[in-house]
């Protein structure tokens, strides 16, 4: 179980990737139709994201299979990310800007995958756009939040993102990443800080025990 919180987000991460067959909901999404308040709110989201450099927090993951977990979230855009889950949960996972990396430090083993391959590549790359690459599901308001909701453009059938903000201020609050099987993950931020300062250290994964030969490998 402890491994299960954390490869749920993996998974999910994974789903969008691979073609999975779509659920019943997700078929029945078309992209939208913007409105003019809809294209403004989401060049709003796109200067706000883009104006985030660094960024620490807590996070909540909860999926719909019931699974919950709590840890650490590093973020050090463009391309880095960190999630480290709070103990005994044994998982560690690491965007170094090339690959995202799942590790189990108790097995010493690890999985990869290409980083623009993952859901999350548009809020990492250096100059954040919600249309490109993307198609627009939905633009979501409701008292005092704001959500949008994405899917990528040339696998329009493996999954949706959908990202939720406080409004006015403007702040992400959570994420959900919905796979192609309809599991559905969600991540909260808790109590977020932004412009800290981070070791880029923290990034490099090639001295964990049984990752750096799948490096060396890569």
């Amino acid at each position: 179980m402890r491994r299960y919180v954390a490869a749920a987000l993996f998974g999910s991460i994974l789903a969008l990737g691979s073609g999975a067959a779509p659920s019943l909901a997700q078929q029945r999404d078309q992209v939208a139709a913007l409105t003019t308040q809809d294209s403004a709110d989401i060049a709003r989201v796109e200067d706000y994201l883009n104006r985030i450099d660094t960024m620490e927090t807590r996070f909540v993951q909860v999926s719909s299979n019931g699974s919950y977990a709590e840890g650490t979230l590093t973020l050090d855009r463009p391309s880095r990310l960190r999630f480290d889950y709070d103990e005994p949960n044994p998982i560690l996972m690491i965007a170094d800007g090339y690959v995202f990396l799942y590790y189990d430090r108790e097995l010493e083993q690890a999985s990869q995958i290409p980083l623009w391959e993952t859901p999350l590549w548009f809020l990492l790359r250096e100059k954040v756009s919600l249309r490109n690459g993307l198609e627009i599901l939905g633009v979501d308001r409701g008292p005092g939040t704001l959500t949008i909701r994405a899917r990528q453009q040339d696998a329009p059938d493996q999954g949706q993102v959908a990202l939720v903000f406080s409004d006015r201020p403007l702040q992400l609050l959570r994420w959900e990443i919905v796979d192609g099987r309809g599991v559905a993950t969600q991540v909260a931020l808790v109590a977020p800080r932004f412009g800290v300062a981070v070791d880029r250290d923290i990034f490099n994964w090639s001295d964990l025990p049984g990752a750096g030969l799948q490096q060396r490998n890569h």
